[in-house]
């Protein structure tokens, strides 16, 4: 492109500045981590607004951010123009004024790039028709990039553990708050509308995840829905709920007893199978296992004591700034465990007409083995 051409589109058509640094977190450091896996792409667009906020500490709902160069260059319509210039660690900050399509490809003119790959993780569809389309008009090549950012956000950072501890924590006090509103007669709306709240009071952001909150026969339905079911005695109570804090997630899965009806003998087995199978996987899971052979510690001893077909989803999962990401631990899949994945054990019982039991902590995953990041215990309660 002609000097005189990238000079009349850079001051007609953009508006660039350059923010300072964000201390949150070592964005450099994340930010070399990602040049290191580019390879010979020389030009990267990525839109997914976790990954996103990973690399430069802004969050919002759309932004685009274009690696070239080993620079950065963010675009953010006004919503968030001001958010990204007190918060996007040392970006070329550009403000959308119509649309990012046009914003991009007016970049991309500036820049005198010809060519660009597109992180297709996470994108949808839409965006991505949309984006190619316009490209496409603009004589730009495209590539699709399969790399995986969420391989990187998978090794999480000190500050990041400390962030997803404090609001564990959090949530667990959350939860034995809540238990003092449990009374024969009340909603799983109502107890889940009372949790949420104490979520907020200990300083989250918002929920992690739509509330699971389930009473008696119900709690067999892995992701039930909160409904007008009222509590009676005899009732399995399970709560499966998290706080978002700072970006980041926890997650949690406690069960109880509302009294003892005649599944009770049965259940109350039940549950110490699954206890049985989580301290198991915690103890015997290490570093370098695959997510296949994860699962398998907590399955064998499901399946053992006789309830294999009823354990129908896989052990566990990453979790970070969404709450379910890589590595994910199931009979399925080959993820291999990392140093600093912070993961959930999850192992599940659901019987039809009876009830569901699952238990879940979250854990680091250490040289050493899985250090288990609650303070609650799950020994069995009967309230």
């Amino acid at each position: 492109m002609r000097e005189r051409e990238r000079e009349r589109v850079s001051m007609s058509e953009l508006e660039i500045k350059n923010t300072k640094e964000n201390k949150s977190f070592n964005y450099d450091n994340r930010f070399n981590n990602l040049l290191k896996i580019l390879g010979n792409t020389d030009t990267l667009l990525i839109t997914k607004v976790e990954d996103i906020y990973y690399l430069t500490g802004l969050k919002s709902s759309v932004a685009m951010l274009l690696i070239h160069d080993s620079k950065k260059y963010l675009m953010i319509d006004g919503r968030y123009f001001d958010l990204a210039l007190d918060s996007a660690h040392n970006v070329n900050l550009l403000l959308v004024k119509n649309t990012y399509n046009e914003t991009l490809i007016t970049l991309l003119k500036y820049l005198d790039i010809q060519s660009i790959n597109i992180v297709k993780e996470g994108i949808l569809f839409s965006s991505l028709e949309s984006i190619t389309n316009a490209l496409i008009e603009s004589s730009i090549h495209i590539d699709l990039s399969d790399i995986k950012i969420a391989d990187l956000r998978a090794i999480k950072d000190k500050e990041e553990i400390t962030i997803i501890k404090d609001n564990l924590a959090s949530s667990e006090i959350a939860l034995i708050k809540t238990l003092a509103y449990l009374k024969e007669g009340v909603t799983e709306k109502e107890i889940a509308s009372e949790l949420e709240y104490k979520l907020h009071l200990e300083g989250g952001d918002k929920t992690a995840f739509s509330t699971i909150l389930l009473f008696g026969e119900r709690s067999a339905m892995p992701h039930g829905m909160p409904s007008n079911n009222k509590l009676k005695h005899g009732d399995i109570i399970l709560f499966d709920f998290g706080m978002n804090r700072n970006g980041y997630n926890s997650d949690i899965t406690r069960v109880f007893f509302f009294g003892k009806n005649e599944h009770f003998e049965e259940m109350s087995k039940v549950y110490n199978i699954v206890r049985n199978a989580k301290d198991e996987a915690i103890e015997k899971i290490s570093v370098g296992m695959t997510s296949f052979e994860a699962d398998k510690v907590a399955r064998d001893v499901i399946e053992k004591a006789g309830y294999g077909e009823y354990f129908i989803h896989g052990l566990g999962h990453g979790v970070g700034l969404e709450i379910h990401e890589t590595p994910c631990l199931s009979p399925i899949l080959n993820h291999r465990l990392e140093r600093s994945n912070v993961i959930t054990i999850e192992p599940g019982i659901y019987i039809n007409d009876k009830g569901g039991i699952r238990l879940e902590d979250m854990v680091i995953v250490t040289k050493n083995g899985l250090v288990r990041l609650n303070t609650t215990p799950t020994d069995l309660i009967v309230l």
